[in-house]
C-alpha cells in the first residue's frame, strides 16, 4: 500500500539490505507488512525467528541468546510491522502456556483454532530490545513475555487457506516470535480471545527454559533451511532472465555473503530438534501450528525425563515425539472440487480418529493425561484472556498476570 491507501507494487528488498539485516547493523527493521519482499517475493513481515549465535551466550553463569525478526510495536492498522533484536534470558521463565486462539465462533467449540507457546518472564528476566537498551534516556526497552507461533509463509499475493494447505508443496513453514503484547493487540482487534493452558514440564523452572530451548533450535533451523533456498532459487532464476553476460562480480559476492550468513546455525546431536527436509513445510494436518507445537512440548518432557525429571509425569501416557508423514489423498484434496472433496472426507475423518492431536483442541486433554499441564477437578486448566475480562497482563501493561495456581 501506498502512504494514501492505494494500492503499490511490492518493493523488493536487495541482497545488500537484507545482509545489513542479517549481519545485525540494523537493530530493528520497520516494513510494510503488505508490500515489502525479499528475493522470491515472500513477504518481508513474515520473516521466521532467527538466533543471532555469535551475538549469544546460552552455556554461560546467565545464558541467553539474541533473536531476531521479534514482532513488536508495529500497527496493524496502518499495515507496519516493525522487527527487533531481542535479548532473551534462557533462565528466569515464570510459567509458559499452550495457548488456543479460536479462529471461528464458538470460542473452545470453534471449529478451527491456532495454537501457539507463551513464555512469561520473571520482572527481572524479562526479554529486552536491543535498539532502546541506553538506560540513559529512560527508554522502555523490555518486555514482558513471548509467544512462539508456527506459521505459514508465503508470497505477498498469497492467503492462507486451511484447504489449500493440505497441500504441503504451498506453503514454506516458519516460526515467528511475537511480544505478547502486539500478538494479543492483533488477536483482540480480530475480536479472538486467548485461552492459556499452563505447561507442567518435568524439572520446574529448567524444564520450561528446556522447552525454550527447543522452540528456538527447531525455529532457528527450518528458518535457516528455507531462507537459504529461496535465496538460491531466486539467485538462479536471475541469472537465467538476465543478459547473458558475466555476473556482477559484486552483485554475486552480496549473495554469497548473504547466504554465508543464513547458513550460521547450530548442528545437534539430537535429531529431534532438527526437522528433516520433506518436514519444512507447513501442512494443516501434518505440520501445523498445533502439531508443531505439541512436537516441541514432547521433545522438552522428553529430554527432561532422559536427565531423570520424572515427578509428576506419567510417562506411560506421554507420547514419543514424532512427525507424521502427508499422504497423495491430504494434496489431492487441497485441489479438488466438491464431488472430490465428499469422496476423500472419509480419509479425513479416519486420519483424525486416529491422529487426533491434529486438532488442536485435543491436545491440551492429551498433554494434561500425562501431567504436562496443570489441572483443576480433573481437567486441564484454562484461563480465558480477552479484552472485556482476565487480561494476559497487569495494570502496567508490562508483568504478565499469573492466575492463582
Amino acid at each position: 500500500m501506498t502512504e494514501n491507501g492505494t494500492e503499490s507494487a511490492n518493493r523488493m528488498l536487495s541482497p545488500a539490505q537484507l545482509r545489513v539485516w542479517a549481519e545485525g547493523n540494523a537493530s530493528t527493521v520497520r516494513l510494510r507488512t503488505f508490500r515489502d519482499v525479499i528475493p522470491g517475493g515472500f513477504m518481508a513481515a513474515l520473516a521466521p525467528v532467527l538466533v543471532d549465535w555469535q551475538a549469544s551466550d546460552p552455556l554461560g553463569e546467565d545464558p541467553y541468546v539474541v533473536l531476531r525478526n521479534v514482532n513488536h510495536g508495529g500497527n496493524p492498522l496502518e499495515k507496519t510491522t516493525t522487527l527487533h533484536r531481542v535479548r532473551v534470558p534462557l533462565s528466569g521463565i515464570a510459567y509458559a502456556e499452550f495457548i488456543l486462539v479460536p479462529s471461528t465462533r464458538g470460542e473452545l467449540h470453534a471449529l478451527a483454532h491456532h495454537a501457539q507457546l507463551r513464555f512469561v518472564f520473571k520482572p527481572d528476566k524479562r526479554p529486552q530490545l536491543l535498539d532502546l537498551v541506553d538506560s540513559s534516556v529512560g527508554s522502555a526497552s523490555h518486555i514482558p513475555d513471548l509467544v512462539m507461533s508456527w506459521e505459514s509463509w508465503h508470497e505477498s499475493s498469497v492467503r492462507y487457506s486451511g484447504l489449500k494447505g493440505f497441500d504441503d508443496s504451498s506453503f514454506k513453514l516458519g516460526m515467528r516470535v511475537y511480544s505478547g503484547p502486539q500478538r494479543f493487540l492483533e488477536d483482540t482487534l480480530h475480536r479472538r480471545a486467548w485461552f492459556g493452558y499452563r505447561l507442567c514440564i518435568p524439572g520446574g523452572e529448567l524444564g520450561l527454559s528446556e522447552l525454550l530451548k527447543v522452540v528456538l533450535a527447531l525455529g532457528d533451523g527450518v528458518a535457516r533451511d528455507t531462507i537459504s533456498d529461496l535465496l538460491e532459487q531466486s539467485e538462479e532464476r536471475l541469472a537465467e532472465s538476465g543478459p547473458q553476460v558475466d555476473p556482477d562480480p559484486a552483485a554475486k559476492a552480496e549473495w554469497q555473503r548473504l547466504r554465508g550468513l543464513i547458513r550460521q546455525g547450530k548442528d545437534y546431536k539430537d535429531t529431534r530438534l532438527k526437522l528433516s527436509a520433506s518436514h519444512e513445510s507447513y501442512q494443516t494436518l501434518v505440520r501445523s501450528c498445533a502439531t508443531l507445537a505439541r512436537y516441541s512440548v514432547l521433545t522438552a518432557t522428553q529430554r527432561m525425563i532422559q536427565q531423570g525429571f520424572t515427578h509428576g509425569v506419567d510417562q506411560s501416557k506421554v507420547a514419543e515425539p514424532s512427525m507424521q508423514e502427508a499422504t497423495h489423498w491430504m494434496g489431492a484434496m487441497a485441489h479438488a472440487n466438491l464431488w472430490g472433496l465428499f469422496v476423500r472426507a472419509p480419509l479425513a475423518l479416519a486420519y483424525v480418529l486416529r491422529h487426533p492431536e491434529s486438532l488442536p483442541d485435543k491436545i491440551p486433554d492429551e498433554l494434561a493425561a500425562g501431567g504436562l499441564i496443570e489441572k483443576r477437578d480433573g481437567k486441564a486448566w484454562v484461563v480465558k484472556y480477552a479484552h472485556h475480562g482476565t487480561s494476559p497482563f497487569d495494570r502496567s501493561g508490562m508483568l504478565g498476570s499469573a492466575p492463582n495456581s
